[in-house]
């Protein structure tokens, strides 16, 4: 009895946390990220830019000094916890 209430619990558990993961912030995510984490069913691009991207709803400045530059903290749900490919050199 112990361990079905347990386990429902654990169910019950996982469940809250995906379904507040499924509501993360995704206003802005490049279509391809050279440093990109996935945790959790969780994608986010670490990549730094001269300045905070368009849409971006979260923009942190990574670089104060000599040059700043930004990250857009802005994640996406993922299922298969791939993020894209990186992206290509000109």
């Amino acid at each position: 009895m112990k361990g079905t209430k347990l386990a429902a619990i654990l169910i019950l558990q996982a469940v809250l946390v995906m379904g507040i993961l499924s509501h993360v912030n995704a206003d802005f995510f490049p279509k391809c990220c050279n440093n990109c984490r996935s945790f959790s069913g969780v994608d986010v691009c670490d990549d730094a830019h001269p300045k905070c991207p368009k849409g971006c709803s979260a923009c942190r400045v990574v670089t104060p000094s000599p040059h700043k530059t930004f990250r857009c903290a802005d994640m996406k749900s993922t299922v298969d916890g791939t993020c894209g490919g990186p992206c290509k050199k000109h």
